[in-house]
């Protein structure tokens, strides 16, 4: 008996020493693990401080050059204009001439301060027209003296932006591999045939007042019909990808920028779906090229990319922001209003806080009608109130559009 308790004593001391042994090399694992992800959030962390550096840096860069180029501009026109998102402005080189592209009110006026006779100034406004017809969006935007004087700025801070030939391709959920049109890629600001009809029309109304010569021309009717032919096909490609309705697109399109391909805003925002990139830009490009990435306004105004860019961003706030949200109705109500403002916005004025579970459980206390009818009262800006029913209301109208197509 005294032998077999040694015997186990000696197996009980083994085992415990065996045991301590291996709880050093379980803690000596979860150590090294631990370290691991504290280092893996380190850099983490370094990374998104890099990025939230770069976006910023890329919002000083524009906004500078914006305001340098005003300065100069101001030097020679009383009434300087700078490009928005549905007027498209260039000056000529010595600032004497602009033209003036307005999408919403379908107008062209090109203006001349230098003396010219009506003739000079109605063929100089002609060669601006077709060239608006024959030059590609990114050639203008090549030429355009904000762009590049925000490209060497951020060149000088080596800021890095996803620009169109680096565009890095994953799979989404349908695994749909989008090829980019030729059509949408190389597209010039105006259609040739828009122009052509506008050039054939009646003569052009020229004024003369002091030093400057005004040459305006008048686009068809039907221009606003023609430009979202122009951009369907992509818009239905996307609109396949992130099942999501040609006809909303189209909406959003038609109220962001007017159809206009080289829009941008103040805040800055590009393209025909105006995408923010430190806001927007980022969701996007976290869903598309799986990091948080800097995506340049050349980027951004390749048609198919802003397309993209636009849908995936709208599937986003639908499917993520807001996927709590029983009702597809008040989900689409809810998605707009975020798209324009954005989600942490729209939560506050559904549940009074900033939190999208709060915002989920009082959409689906209500009827989307309730959700609609709440948004357009206290929305904070009215601006939004406004965009909201311009696109329900646009949606429709392209849904009759569309019919048949």
């Amino acid at each position: 008996m005294h032998v077999k308790n040694n015997y186990l004593l000696k197996l009980g001391a083994i085992a415990c020493f065996s045991f301590s042994l291996y709880s050093l090399a379980q803690t000596s694992d979860n150590a090294e693990f631990e370290a691991f992800l504290k280092q893996r959030q380190s850099e983490f962390n370094h990374y998104e401080q890099q990025q939230n550096k770069a976006f910023e840096l890329f919002v000083s860069a524009w906004k500078d050059a914006e305001s340098k180029y005003l300065k100069q501009v101001k030097k020679k026109w009383p009434d300087p204009n700078l490009p928005s998102s549905k007027i498209w402005v260039k000056y000529s080189d010595d600032l004497n001439n602009r033209t003036t592209v307005n999408f919403a009110s379908g107008e062209v006026i090109v203006e001349l301060l230098k003396s010219a006779n009506d003739k000079q100034a109605i063929d100089y406004a002609k060669a601006q027209l077709t060239e608006l017809s024959k030059v590609s969006v990114n050639k203008t935007l090549l030429k355009d003296p904000i762009y590049i004087a925000a490209n060497h700025t951020l060149n000088i801070n080596h800021v890095t932006t996803i620009n169109p030939k680096k565009k890095k391709v994953i799979k989404t959920q349908k695994s749909l591999t989008v090829v980019p049109l030729k059509a949408a890629v190389d597209q010039s600001v105006l259609p040739e045939k828009l122009v052509t009809e506008t050039l054939l029309a009646a003569r052009p109304k020229v004024t003369k007042n002091n030093n400057r010569v005004t040459v305006r021309y008048k686009l068809p009717k039907n221009t606003l019909s023609q430009q979202a032919k122009r951009y369907l096909p992509e818009v239905q490609v996307q609109a396949k990808r992130w099942n999501l309705e040609p006809a909303l697109l189209l909406a959003i399109i038609h109220t962001e920028s007017s159809f206009n391909p080289l829009a941008r805003s103040p805040i800055p925002a590009f393209g025909l779906m105006q995408i923010v990139p430190g806001s927007a830009g980022k969701d996007v490009s976290n869903l598309l090229q799986g990091e948080p990435l800097l995506l340049s306004p050349a980027y951004l105004y390749q048609v198919d990319n802003n397309v993209e860019a636009g849908s995936a961003y709208f599937h986003i706030l639908s499917n993520r922001y807001f996927k709590h949200v029983h009702s597809e109705k008040s989900r689409l109500y809810m998605s707009i209003a975020a798209y324009n403002t954005g989600p942490g916005n729209v939560s506050k004025t559904l549940s009074g806080i900033n939190s999208l579970n709060q915002a989920s459980i009082a959409a689906n206390s209500m009827t989307s009608d309730n959700v609609y009818n709440l948004m357009l009262k206290k929305l904070p800006a009215q601006e939004t109130r406004n965009y909201l029913q311009k696109v329900i209301k646009r949606t429709a109208y392209y849904q009759e559009q569309l019919k048949g197509i």
